[in-house]
């Protein structure tokens, strides 16, 4: 492998009870009574994907889907920035492959605004080689077009790349672009028999250093 390219919420950041604590707080404002577990359902789904569907799950249709999903954004930036949650073991983990001299890139659905904020934050902004961000993109996950693109900027073959995702619809973005994919499921998810379809399953993101 010449490239690891990793997801960003729930890979390199620990963003995801962040993520549903914001979409609570902005949800239930708008009377929407939509629980943890409902949200943790939804995992890797950008914004305006959950939002819908917990419209549609509550008969909410007539909400301003937009300005909701706005407030919802900025209200989860807010968290994150504020919290800086980087997972244990990326530093590491994003060391070892620079000595190794694999390239390092992200594909994420988040907004690159946003991507390159968090990473400065948590001061790890000098490792990457490229940021790809769905934002702006006819398409995001699953489709592999954010994977794509961070392939071809690192001008690496996609057959060449190692894609990490925690979700589902990540590892089937991953699948798509022809890249082998390792999977960190949440400990909930961990035992389904969907990630079969990815190339390793494991526990922590410590565990990349007996794959690569």
């Amino acid at each position: 492998m010449k490239a690891v390219i990793f997801d960003m919420d729930g890979v390199l950041i620990d963003s995801e009870p962040l993520w549903k604590k914001s979409g609570m707080l902005i949800l239930n404002h708008y009377g929407i009574p939509i629980t943890y577990d409902e949200m943790l359902s939804m995992a890797g789904i950008p914004v305006s994907g959950m939002i819908d569907r917990a419209c549609r799950l509550y008969n909410k249709n007539d909400l301003n889907k937009s300005k909701i999903e706005k407030e919802l954004f900025h209200k989860g930036v807010e968290l994150i920035l504020t919290e800086k949650p980087l997972m244990n073991g990326v530093v590491e983990c994003l060391e070892l492959l620079v000595k190794k001299n694999i390239k390092i890139g992200i594909a994420s659905a988040s907004p690159l605004s946003f991507l390159l904020k968090i990473v400065e934050q948590c001061g790890i902004d000098n490792y990457f080689d490229y940021i790809s961000s769905a934002e702006g993109m006819p398409y995001n996950k699953p489709h592999p077009m954010v994977y794509l693109n961070a392939a071809e900027k690192l001008n690496i073959l996609p057959t060449e790349c190692i894609g990490i995702e925690d979700s589902k619809i990540g590892m089937i973005s991953v699948k798509a672009a022809s890249m082998k994919c390792i999977v960190i499921p949440n400990n909930i998810e961990y035992n389904y028999s969907y990630w079969d379809i990815s190339d390793w399953k494991i526990k922590s993101i410590h565990e990349l250093k007996n794959i690569i």
